[in-house]
This record gives C-alpha cells, sequence and structure tokens, in this order.
C-alpha cells in the first residue's frame, strides 16, 4: 500500500486496524449512502455546468431539494466569472518520498479556479465545511499537491457548503509541515504494508 487518498489518511490516522481492514484486506462493504449519492449528482452537475454543458434538462431530473440547492449555489458570486475556472472534477497522483519509502498522494480537485498567478481550489461540501481549516487534513493534502502541480506557493483551498453556502477557506503555508504531518500518518502503517 503506497498510494493515498485524504480519506485513507484520514482513517489510518484514526485506526490502523480500521485502515488494514478497508484498504488492505477489503473488507469494507459498501452501504447505500443517499446523502453521498446527493452530494455525487450535484458535484457532477456544478462540474457539466464549469464545463459549458447545457445543464437545463438534467436538472428537470432533480427531485426538487436538489434543483433548489443547485441554483442557489449556480447563484453564488465565483460563478459570475465561470471563465477563470481552469479545471473541474480534475484527479492528480503526487508522488512523494520520505527517507524510507516512496508513497503517492491522490484525489480529485471539484474545481479549479486561477486569477492571474493565484489557484484557489474550490471544494464542494454537501453539508458542513470544516471548522479549522488550516489544519484539515484535505487542506494539507490538496494544497501540498496544488502547490507540486502548478509549481507555485500562491495557492488557497475554499470549502463551500451547498446547503448553508457558508465558506471558509486555507491559504498554503509550509510545504515542509504539510509533508511532515503526511509522512507522520503513513509511518503510523506497519512496514509490511508499504510496497
Amino acid at each position: 500500500m503506497n498510494t493515498f487518498s485524504v480519506n485513507s489518511l484520514k482513517l489510518l490516522d484514526k485506526s490502523t486496524e480500521e485502515f488494514i481492514n478497508k484498504y488492505i484486506l477489503h473488507l469494507d462493504f459498501l452501504s447505500s449512502n443517499q446523502s453521498a449519492k446527493r452530494g455525487e449528482r450535484l458535484h457532477g452537475l456544478i462540474s457539466y455546468y464549469l464545463k459549458g454543458f447545457d445543464i437545463e434538462k438534467i436538472k428537470s431530473s432533480l427531485v426538487q431539494d436538489e434543483k433548489e440547492l443547485l441554483e442557489k449555489t449556480l447563484c453564488l458570486d465565483i460563478f459570475k466569472q465561470k471563465e477563470k475556472f481552469i479545471k473541474s472534477e480534475e484527479s492528480f497522483l503526487i508522488k512523494c518520498k520520505n527517507a524510507n519509502t516512496i508513497f503517492y498522494l491522490t484525489g480529485r480537485f471539484d474545481a479549479i479556479f486561477q486569477d492571474n498567478d493565484k489557484y484557489i481550489i474550490y471544494d464542494w461540501k454537501s453539508k458542513n465545511i470544516p471548522q479549522n481549516p488550516q489544519d484539515d487534513l484535505q487542506s494539507v493534502v490538496y494544497l501540498y499537491c496544488a502547490s507540486k502541480i502548478f509549481n507555485t506557493k500562491n495557492v488557497t483551498i475554499r470549502y463551500i457548503s451547498l446547503e448553508s453556502q457558508g465558506m471558509t477557506q486555507a491559504e498554503f503555508k509550509d510545504e515542509n509541515l504539510y509533508l511532515e504531518r503526511i509522512i507522520g500518518i503513513i509511518e503510523k502503517l506497519p512496514k509490511k504494508y508499504l510496497a
């Protein structure tokens, strides 16, 4: 196991045993999570909108509360500058290493907004946004990876709650601290599981 997502790192940080059961032994069984499916639909429609697709027919197939959430979201000021969104639903895989091992960080940016030399990673949350975004593990991983992808430290991550329209953000601070935190979590995994 040498590829880590934010979710897998969060689980490893919480419980090595649960991480091994889910990501190595594959003992986790998928459950039908309606809230997650709803979030996926809304993420997908926002992505289609940013890519310039006509989403009116798809919108008409949504249930009323989903349609209202989507319309409310697309009225946010950031969408008035739609042309500055350079990517949507963009996957990444970043190679990292410490003294002992090589590993990869993987994930997907919901949307990337470029304003001159500044990059803003947008992350749509179905409900709750991080209360302390500067210390949130997703911020750490995404800011670190975005700085590598765009070769700049001029990166911000913004979380937007689709429910409340609330927003919080974290600015890029220190690459070394980000990497130390990530490696500190990975080192909780017994060495026999690291490829």
